[in-house]
């Protein structure tokens, strides 16, 4: 009976042991960590809103069907994590941060969406903090042209703009505490990396001689 009693007693204490150890690891990281975290999904949600604003601009204006699907393959990648981080922005911080496309700040700033940047994205509580001018330079002069010249343009922008992304996962990683962070930030460096050489063959292949 003793013996019983003690077993039970140890499996009792084993599993208030695993229930301590899953809340603490479920629990809100704190400092270094945590500001880490909440820079970088903050961050790259605002990031990756960018790359959709640019993606959603190719997509009807891209002249060959490579740069189309990187486009499309941009949007497909990057709108669930975009959801992903918000999640993990509420559930772990309390935070709910979602990002403002370029149609929506112009809409904010009263110049409407005539610019021939029109880019809705569906509905999205607007972040003030979202860097307009950083989203207009990435998009700069995309509007004056056309066919295999705005491949060229948009394939070095976007290049730039997969580079920023590595910058910035390389440094969570430095910091961040959550498991499926530290992996998604860690498939950015991956999938964005191995895009990046895709475009800079695709930019070899549309101007030999540049």
């Amino acid at each position: 009976m003793l013996k019983r009693l003690s077993y039970l007693l140890g499996l009792v204490g084993a599993i208030l042991l695993l229930a301590v150890q899953s809340a603490s690891a479920d629990a809100p990281v704190t400092g270094r960590a945590g500001r880490a975290e909440v820079r970088f999904m903050e961050g790259m949600v605002d990031h990756h809103q960018m790359a959709l604003d640019m993606a959603e601009h190719c997509l009807p204006k891209a002249a060959t069907d490579a740069v189309r699907t990187l486009c499309q393959n941009v949007i497909d990648a990057q709108t669930p994590e975009i959801e992903l981080m918000r999640g993990w922005l509420s559930a772990w911080y309390g935070i709910d941060y979602a990002p403002m496309s370029m149609s929506q700040l112009m809409e904010l700033m009263g110049l409407g969406t005539n610019t021939g940047m029109d880019m809705g994205h569906g509905d999205h509580t607007t972040n003030p903090a979202t860097d307009m001018p950083l989203m207009m330079g990435m998009m700069a002069g995309f509007d004056r042209v056309e066919g295999i010249a705005y491949d060229i343009a948009w394939l070095e922008a976007m290049i730039d703009h997969h580079d920023d992304a590595l910058h910035m996962a390389q440094r969570v990683l430095r910091y961040a505490e959550h498991e499926d962070l530290r992996a998604l930030a860690q498939q950015i460096i991956d999938d964005q990396t191995a895009e990046i050489a895709t475009m800079e063959a695709l930019l070899v292949e549309l101007a030999p001689s540049s």
